[in-house]
């Protein structure tokens, strides 16, 4: 029988390269439903292609747009970010979790609570609220597959039943495309030199926390999370040619890594398989032309958002949602052209800074602070005091 797939986030990167893979298979999958925010072109093209049951659409006007141009009146078509409960009662086997931001959190969770397993490449859910994430898992019997490609790669060497012979993580970073760029030259950088990653094509939010390192700061707290290491346990090393994607170090000296080029559809392809592999065709690693690999510790006073990162897992509790909302509003106003490249940190720590740390017991809890959050960090950008 095919997999039955729905993809929150079809027509971003992610969701793209998801269908490319399932495109390639198409005696193994059935796409089940599809969701958006705004490319109502893009969603139509793919509704005509692969056939689902049902699509939904953020955007009013972009909602709007597609009725007018849907010719299927057997597909059925909903609105508002709400509509992923009424896309869930539809029979799926595996969720494609690639909204970016807190956006797609309450998706995962209602996909957790149905016992769905997910493929999650919303690292924002687990930042937000990882320990509730977990426990959901946990509660309902559902299983996560990190769509990272670094947490992917470790979920792929570590050894699960001899977890407690682990002695550390190491995630690597490639370092954005300003890795060789001095500090003082990153004072008038644009949003469109910030989104030209080097190795990987990603979306503009997550090519931009490339850039200052945020991204990885957030896989940190999503490795802590995910698979229960503390953060002393888990270093982060620059890799410039983003082959080895993590690696597992085990208490007697093994080091376990998962290398491969750089290309997103390995990792999904591990997802939509799962406990399977499928065959892709994905440009194979050429070790012979590579000829070295290379490693040094990154610098925290050229990438202070990484710091920021390590300073919100010390502190805790409301902590790391508060940066990720702060971080999600600074990265828009500097692709608005509002704040600048260096601003982002300053943003993000001043409002790590006056805001109340508290406790996150539910996912209502989780909201609330990530609205404080915003409306805190759009006040620090609008008074210019950062």
């Amino acid at each position: 029988m095919k997999k039955k797939i729905t993809i929150f986030g079809s027509t971003g990167s992610i969701g793209q390269s998801t269908l490319d893979i399932i495109k390639q298979n198409p005696d193994k999958y059935e796409v089940i439903a599809l969701t958006a925010n705004k490319n109502y072109l893009r969603l139509l093209e793919q509704a005509k292609f692969f056939k689902p049951k049902i699509v939904s659409i953020n955007d009013n006007a972009s909602y709007k747009k597609f009725i007018d141009l849907n010719s299927n009146k057997n597909l059925k078509v909903l609105n508002g970010l709400n509509s992923y409960e009424e896309i869930l009662d539809f029979n799926t086997d595996l969720v494609m979790a690639a909204i970016t931001g807190s956006a797609g959190l309450l998706p995962v969770v209602s996909a957790l609570k149905k016992g769905l397993s997910i493929a999650l490449a919303n690292k924002e859910s687990l930042v937000c609220s990882g320990s509730l994430v977990i426990s959901l898992a946990k509660i309902n019997n559902a299983k996560i597959l990190p769509v990272d490609s670094e947490h992917n790669a470790i979920y792929q060497v570590l050894d699960s039943k001899n977890k407690s012979k682990i002695s550390r993580l190491i995630l690597t970073a490639s370092g954005g495309p300003f890795l060789k760029t001095k500090i003082g030259e990153l004072k008038n950088v644009t949003p469109r030199e910030a989104i030209k990653h080097p190795n990987w094509s990603m979306g503009k939010k997550i090519s931009i926390d490339s850039a200052t390192m945020m991204n990885k700061g957030l896989e940190l707290i999503e490795a802590c999370y995910l698979f229960g290491i503390h953060q002393k346990n888990i270093d982060v090393v620059i890799h410039p040619e983003s082959i080895i994607h993590s690696c597992v170090e085990y208490m007697d000296g093994s080091m376990l890594a998962q290398m491969g080029t750089p290309d997103m559809r390995t990792p999904i392809s591990f997802t939509l398989a799962y406990p399977e592999r499928i065959k892709t065709d994905v440009q194979r690693l050429n070790l012979s032309e590579i000829k070295k690999l290379t490693f040094f510790e990154p610098d925290l006073n050229k990438y202070p958002c990484l710091q920021l990162a390590y300073n919100s897992l010390e502190i805790g509790k409301s902590a790391p949602t508060i940066l990720n909302a702060a971080n999600e509003v600074a990265v828009q106003r500097f692709l608005e052209k509002k704040i600048k490249f260096l601003s982002i940190a300053g943003v993000v720590e001043k409002t790590l800074n006056n805001s109340s740390i508290s406790s996150i017991n539910s996912i209502k809890d989780v909201i609330e602070v990530d609205k404080d959050s915003r409306d805190l960090a759009n006040s620090i950008i609008k008074s210019g005091s950062y």
